[in-house]
Parts: structure tokens; sequence; C-alpha cells
């Protein structure tokens, strides 16, 4: 299916005519309408490169503080808990890294979507770890809005989770 987008779109096709020539081969519209919409064919501005590095940075800046935060504050308490923590921190971070290395659409939305749950948990131990709390909210705040940041330069064209629709419920692939 790629490769069909990737020379539909060299012959000079919009998206939306795309979508409308290859929708009656696929099973699933809104699958499709995702893989049109995130279809890049050119290559991002050197500024958004430069973001996503940045990102990518703060991205394991912020697994470090979380892994730091596990190891000295929940293993002495629960030995197993903690190193439970540790491995999946460590499995998740690979995976957002990985997403966010490739540039997909679903690493940047997961992404934010962490970093918000990341937000919730520093704020919500605060008065326990005040400078820590502090330092993981910044982290966790500057990653999440880099990562919305390149996501909508990206894909202009997808809402905060998938593809936009329009009033009448046909997709917004342009």
């Amino acid at each position: 299916m790629d490769y069909q987008i990737k020379e539909l779109m060299k012959q000079g096709l919009s998206r939306h005519e795309i979508f409308e020539q290859l929708k009656k081969q696929s099973g699933n519209q809104m699958r499709l309408a995702n893989k049109v919409a995130t279809f890049e064919p050119g290559s991002p501005s050197t500024k958004t490169v430069l973001i996503n590095r940045v990102l990518l940075t703060l991205c394991l800046l912020q697994a470090f503080l979380g892994i730091w935060v596990i190891y000295s504050n929940v293993v002495p308490t629960d030995e197993e808990f903690g190193w439970q923590g540790i491995v999946a921190t460590f499995i998740l971070t690979i995976f957002y890294f990985v997403g966010l290395l490739r540039k997909s659409f679903t690493g940047y939305a997961s992404f934010i979507l962490l970093c918000v749950a990341v937000i919730a948990s520093y704020v919500y131990f605060f008065n326990h770890f005040p400078i820590v709390s502090i330092v993981g909210v910044l982290l966790a705040v500057a990653g999440g809005a880099l990562s919305y940041s390149v996501k909508v330069r990206l894909f202009p064209h997808m809402g905060f989770m998938d593809v936009k629709k329009d009033e009448g419920g046909a997709y917004i692939l342009e």
C-alpha cells in the first residue's frame, strides 16, 4: 500500500484523490486515511530536524530522571516493584525514542500523552520531592510542547490522535 501511495504522489495526485482511488481496495477506510495522511514524500526542514533532536534528548533525560527517582525512592521501600518500574520505564523509553526517531505520527501522539501522565505524577508527589518534581515537570512540559510542535509541522492534516474529519464526516487529507 505504501508503494502505491508513493507512486500516486509522484504522479501529482492530491491526498484526497489518492484516498478516493484506493478506498475500494482497502477494507478499513480509517487505516487507509491514516496511511495517506501520514505519508511524507519530502524531507522535513532543518529546523524541524533540530527540534526533533532536542526532543530525542529530552526523552532520554526524562527517562534517566524517572529511573533515578524510582531507583532512589521506590527500590529501597519495595525492591521488586521498583525494579519492575525501572524495566517498564526502560522499555517504554525505547519505544518512544524509536517512534520519535522515525518521525511517526503515533510516536509523537503517544509521547505527548506520556508527558501529560508524567506531569500529573510529578505534581502529585510535589510535597514529597519538590525539587525533583519541578525538574520533572519542566522536562515533561518541554518534551510535550516540542513533540506537539513537531507533530503539527509534519502532520498538519492530523488531529490530536487521528485523521481530521470535516462537518460532513469526510476525511481531511490536505
